[in-house]
């Protein structure tokens, strides 16, 4: 099934399962709508009133990265004109979209709407069989460990989508034999385009690459190189801190700072190879938050996992944009999301 048909089938589903549960029944005004710069899934509206709303549809996943999803809302509609549509929304998400302001509906009833005079809350639903069997299909190679430092390298600099398979795999440092199973994964999923020339290929649409990537990027990437959490009662203590000296980079909110001048950190993303850490811990002050201990002031410390030559507009002692913006979506933090776009729009677009 290919995506467009998958959307429909989601949409289809979630639509009689809202009218089901609450005799609600949504009209699709137009699948695949595009508004400027801007596409949304489907354009739906509720019976009597005026606002028709753009639609986002996702397969259901345990491990969905929520600041995306928001993020992905707002982009493509004015505040409280964007929809969700999903295989499933669990209880904790349903409080968290509510709480964000994204209405939403699922196959299965749950379902947040806010259109005066309609508004609608449900949630606890169970997944039905037929639900279950819309679940995420396994990604493929791109999608996984040395895929993502594959798609990685793509993203920072379009041009390398046509470089030799060992040139890629020294870049993204990996092994040559990954190289041509990612490709082909992505070729398959018409994210890259395939020449009659050897090594002729491109990207065939950027920012769908880089949402997909971005949407898996903390628990397919992110969370293999975790070290540690770290605190400090001092929320100003980065300042004094130049990674370089150390091997390390920022990431998250002091390297959005640091590219915009314009987000205040309060916690820190820091990339940094385990052999310079005791000496960062040492000169930052930091410490192991205590068990019981809820820190105002979180530090991340990550190894890096990418060829850390900057590329076109990078600075140094800053994780790639690319990698900032990931983090700041994971956050799912209202300030972080404004500042993510920001930089997509200064520096990655």
């Amino acid at each position: 099934m290919n995506r467009q048909a998958r959307n429909q089938d989601i949409l289809t589903a979630a639509i009689k399962a809202l009218h089901r549960e609450v005799g609600l029944q949504l009209l699709v005004i137009e699948c695949e709508a595009e508004a400027g710069d801007k596409h949304a899934d489907a354009i739906i509206q509720l019976p009597e009133v005026a606002t028709r709303l753009a639609v986002e549809v996702k397969k259901w996943t345990a491990h969905a990265n929520l600041g995306v999803v928001i993020n992905r809302i707002n982009q493509i509609a004015e505040p409280g004109c964007g929809m969700l549509v999903a295989d499933y929304v669990n209880p904790k998400m349903c409080e968290e979209l509510k709480k964000a302001g994204v209405q939403f509906i699922d196959t299965v009833g749950n379902a947040y709407i806010n259109q005066p005079p309609v508004f609608v809350y449900a949630k606890g639903n169970k997944p039905t069989p037929e639900a279950q069997a819309r679940k995420k299909a396994k990604t493929g190679r791109a999608f996984h460990l040395a895929g993502m430092k594959v798609v990685l390298a793509f993203l920072r600099d379009k041009e390398f989508i046509e470089a030799k398979y060992r040139a890629i795999a020294e870049k993204a440092q990996v092994a040559l034999g990954a190289v041509g199973p990612v490709i082909n994964d992505l070729i398959a999923q018409d994210m890259v385009l395939e020449g009659m020339e050897k090594n002729q290929r491109q990207l065939a649409d950027f920012d769908r690459l880089l949402d997909k990537w971005v949407e898996v990027y903390p628990y397919k990437l992110k969370e293999k190189y975790w070290i540690g959490t770290f605190t400090t009662d001092d929320p100003d203590w980065w300042k004094t801190i130049n990674p370089e000296k150390f091997n390390a980079v920022w990431g998250g909110e002091v390297a959005a700072n640091k590219y915009t001048d314009y987000l205040t950190p309060k916690n820190a993303t820091v990339y940094i190879n385990k052999v310079d850490m005791a000496k960062f811990l040492r000169a930052a002050r930091l410490r192991k938050p205590g068990p019981h201990e809820h820190p105002e002031v979180r530090v991340d410390l990550i190894e890096p996992f990418w060829d850390t030559v900057p590329v076109n507009e990078e600075k140094k002692g800053l994780a790639p944009p690319i990698i900032t913006y990931a983090d700041l979506l994971e956050t799912a933090d209202p300030r972080n999301l404004d500042t993510a776009n920001r930089i997509r729009e200064k520096y990655i677009n």
